[in-house]
């Protein structure tokens, strides 16, 4: 599989800002910068700043400028262009399912300081005039509620909502999808050892060198403790196979170095499941593989990759 080397630093999340850059930054608020955030939908609280000199484009391919999570989004749904600096205009790009402004279908449309816009099935964006400040705020809440604080992986809440989203998409574009369950091995006696400030090296450490392993696309989230997954759209059950052993094989080369000098091994146990394009699976049903397969890596004698496809045909449900 074809991947991305590019390095991403974990986000930091908590807003520092000294005394003179506030003053400055009130200074700044009397211009207020246009933008759009998300109100409603699976990317809730996200925000995409809108430039003056350039357009973008909203959809759900990884190309666009505006991302957006929602399978009923067409790959290049709409695009904001500015005129005359101070005129935003939002178009449709011939989407599926459309653009509304304030309940009303439009191809085109002026927007004004606080239009409300559904587009898709369930996205709504909000059309706003922010200062610098607020759209800070508004950046630093929304990377708070969709991130973990020491990795810098997405959050469990996050990971809960994408997942049903994902499998919704894999059934409709026939695209297929694996999930990757990933447990550091022995880590709780790692903690114990060597301490808490250890252990949360060695969770920063694997979270680095994974995400920089994925493609943009992927979902790279810590599902609790120890336990991270891995979600990537478009990869079939043999190269769901090839990711968890390139995965386990990075980790295996890694060495955390105490405080004191001491040279730790780190390894991982892996549970793979995948499900081919158009099958009606359940999140439940997803789980619960990979949850199993991980059972059976562990038991195997650990730092290995066990996997699976869902192969029957299953009546869809929620979480």
């Amino acid at each position: 599989m074809k991947t991305k080397r590019k390095h991403r630093k974990r986000t930091d999340l908590t807003l520092q800002l000294d005394r003179s850059t506030l003053i400055e930054q009130m200074r700044e608020s009397v211009g207020r910068q246009a933008s759009l955030i998300v109100i409603g939908g699976i990317d809730l609280g996200c925000s995409f700043p809108l430039s003056t000199t350039e357009s973008i484009v909203l959809g759900r391919d990884n190309d666009c400028g505006g991302v957006i999570h929602d399978d009923g989004i067409s790959k290049r749904h709409a695009e904001v262009v500015c005129e005359n600096r101070e005129r935003y205009v939002i178009r449709d790009l011939g989407s599926t399912n459309g653009i509304y402004v304030d309940g009303h279908k439009i191809r085109q449309h002026v927007l004004k300081d606080g239009d409300k816009i559904l587009i898709g099935r369930r996205t709504i964006l909000k059309f706003m005039l922010q200062d610098p400040v607020e759209m800070e705020f508004q950046r630093q809440m929304y990377q708070s509620s969709v991130r973990d604080p020491l990795t810098g992986a997405y959050n469990r809440k996050h990971f809960d909502e994408r997942i049903s989203s994902e499998i919704s998409f894999t059934r409709r574009h026939r695209v297929p999808l694996t999930l990757i369950m990933i447990d550091l091995d022995y880590f709780k006696k790692v903690n114990d050892t060597f301490g808490h400030q250890v252990g949360d090296q060695m969770l920063i450490a694997v979270s680095d060198t994974i995400m920089d392993a994925l493609r943009e696309e992927d979902i790279f989230s810590r599902y609790g403790g120890e336990e991270f997954m891995v979600m990537a759209r478009g990869i079939n059950e043999i190269g769901g196979i090839a990711l968890g052993e390139r995965l386990r094989c990075m980790i295996e080369e890694m060495k955390i170095t105490t405080p004191d000098g001491v040279n730790i091994p780190v390894t991982i146990s892996l549970g793979v499941g995948t499900v081919p394009g158009g099958v009606a699976a359940s999140s439940t049903h997803l789980l619960k593989l990979v949850d199993d397969n991980l059972y059976k890596a562990k038991k195997k004698g650990r730092n290995c990759v066990v996997t699976g496809c869902i192969k029957m045909e299953l009546r869809e449900d929620s979480k």
